[in-house]
């Protein structure tokens, strides 16, 4: 098999399903949604480093007596595939690394993906790992992210290598319904690739009538032009656990109050079990947002449902995202800018009514034992539908 000579990345998507009724009985804001059958799906990419080792399948070097920074795939490889039967995630290695993970994980999961110097096996792949018990793959192709999207190895604009999308249609097994998901590794070092492959993925998507799932590294800050393009240049509000921790701690105290009946004391005094905040124009403010999001991609991190903007009720919610914001942090190599937040998940086709960001995190890529299983965080994003 020919070898490559650049730093592909392994970019791992998982989807898992499950599917439950709503159980909270009816109230005025929720009542649409009961009797809905919500189908819930985890979403994970993960950037995982080539293989520098060569293409030994099972041989492995002595391990060191101390883990520092990039040990070879054979040593890796395992924890990484723990990760993803852990957490239940989306890939992007040369070929014989897939064919390692596929060996790990094939009892579960199934994958589509080719690599992207011959739309083949040649080159880096953005391949796709799915419940095979629980999804069906309508069809799927690969894009060159290129002024050519449909030309195998085609480079665009300033990039160093060819760039590409995987695209899946999925339906589920158990109803059929459909939704896609495009896997994505944009250019490193082209700042005119990012934003021209942005805006041949969004020309595509575009295209799509159900929900669309956008994960991968983008290798682009959240304000570099490959996001912005993607994303419509929208502004988000920070929605970190530090940053709301005031209001978080006062609703609780109203939740307590509504809990026992009696009065509790928050930053605006003594508050009544029937004290509401009112936030003139949210509901206007909401519905503009949403017509602005209708052609462009949401980041899920932003959208996630918290405890202060969850108004359904439908389960528990968390205070923010979980874990880490950056999600690349290199393995410790000098004059590499680390960390930094490159991975995303993103979706398009939505409406609030119906899509939920139920969960949102960057999972650690080191342990105790100092090992590093790549140079990239996993992120795991929670969205249910109907």
């Amino acid at each position: 098999m020919q070898k490559s000579s650049f730093h592909p990345f392994f970019l791992f998507l998982f989807l898992f399903s499950l599917f439950y009724f709503d159980l909270y009985p009816p109230t005025t804001t929720a009542e649409k949604f009961i009797n809905k059958e919500y189908n819930t799906m985890k979403f994970m990419t993960f950037n995982i480093r080539l293989d520098l080792g060569g293409e030994a399948y099972a041989s492995a070097p002595p391990l060191p007596i101390k883990f520092q920074g990039e040990l070879p795939w054979s040593v890796r490889k395992w924890k990484v595939g723990d990760t993803v039967l852990m957490w239940e995630p989306d890939i992007e290695p040369l070929y014989h690394q897939v064919m390692d993970l596929d060996a790990m994980l094939c009892d579960e999961y199934a994958w589509v993906g080719a690599g992207r110097g011959d739309g083949q096996k040649q080159g880096e792949f953005t391949p796709v790992f799915y419940k095979k018990k629980v999804l069906k793959v309508e069809e799927w192709q690969t894009v060159w992210l290129s002024e050519e999207p449909d030309k195998p190895g085609s480079v665009g604009w300033d990039a160093k290598h060819p760039r590409i999308a995987t695209v899946i249609t999925f339906s589920r097994l158990s109803d059929g319904s459909r939704f896609h998901v495009y896997n994505a590794h944009f250019d490193h070092e082209g700042p005119e690739s990012r934003k021209g492959a942005a805006q041949v993925i969004l020309n595509h998507a575009r295209e799509k009538k159900e929900l669309t799932i956008l994960m991968g590294d983008f290798n682009s800050p959240e304000a570099d032009g490959g996001y912005v393009t993607l994303t419509g240049g929208q502004s988000y509000e920070d929605n970190s656990l530090w940053r709301n921790i005031d209001e978080l701690n006062q609703k609780t105290q109203l939740k307590v109050a509504t809990m026992t009946g009696s009065p509790v004391r928050t930053t605006e005094g003594m508050t009544l079990p029937t004290h509401r905040v009112i936030r003139p124009g949210q509901i206007l403010q909401n519905l503009h947002q949403h017509q602005q999001e209708q052609n462009v991609f949401v980041d899920t991190r932003y959208a996630l449902e918290t405890v202060l903007t969850n108004q359904n009720a439908r389960g528990s919610t968390m205070s923010g995202p979980y874990g880490d914001v950056n999600t690349f942090t290199s393995f410790g190599e000098p004059n590499v800018v680390a960390p930094v937040r490159l991975d995303y998940i993103m979706m398009m086709h939505h409406h609030p009514d119906s899509t939920t960001v139920r969960r949102f995190g960057v999972l650690s890529n080191m342990f105790d034992d100092q090992l590093l299983i790549s140079d990239h965080r996993p992120v795991v994003a929670v969205i249910d539908w109907y």
